[in-house]
């Protein structure tokens, strides 16, 4: 059975995150249906940053409801490229170990064909197992989990343990 993961990240002081949402494609329509009636009215999407912290309890509680999935990388560097590069290079060999066969990540026009390199090189010839593509965030609601399960992990005290009963696990990111 295939996933399809929804990658997007979170600055906390020195520690880069990544979150990635697993849904299996015929979940897909019912949780974007879900997620786009959280949105207010006059708002084009959610975004745990610019949130109130009653929004982002009702937030979380809503993602608990339809029943999401994430998991979470971090790296403690100074450096937010050599960070992410390490981090998305341990996401993409963790997707391809769970099936996932495909790869939607938050685009940042700047990071982009960073992102596409640093998976090549870790997808290579198994791109037609794992294929990938860079989303605004108004293109898939889906994103928005992954916002907000980064945001409240990096956040830690009553964020992390809010959002800590959809996250499957968390992995520790070392750079070389």
């Amino acid at each position: 059975m295939t996933w399809h993961g929804f990658v997007d990240e979170s600055r906390r002081g020195g520690v880069y995150l990544m979150a990635v949402t697993l849904v299996r494609p015929r979940e897909l329509d019912r949780t974007r249906v879900g997620l786009r009636r959280l949105v207010k009215p006059g708002q084009r999407r959610v975004h745990f940053k610019k949130e109130s912290d009653s929004r982002r309890r009702e937030l979380v509680s809503r993602l608990h409801d339809l029943g999401l999935r994430a998991r979470v990388w971090s790296c403690r560097h100074h450096d937010d490229l050599v960070a992410r590069r390490a981090c998305l290079a341990a996401i993409a060999r963790k997707m391809l170990e769970l099936g996932v066969s495909r790869l939607a990540l938050e685009s940042c026009q700047h990071q982009d064909i960073g992102d596409r390199h640093t998976l090549a090189e870790i997808v290579g010839t198994n791109s037609k197992l794992l294929t990938y593509d860079h989303l605004r965030p108004g293109e898939d609601p889906i994103l928005w989990v992954s916002d907000g399960v980064a945001w409240c992990h990096g956040a830690g005290g009553d964020w992390r343990r809010r959002v800590g009963c959809l996250v499957d696990e968390v992995t520790q990111v070392d750079v070389p």
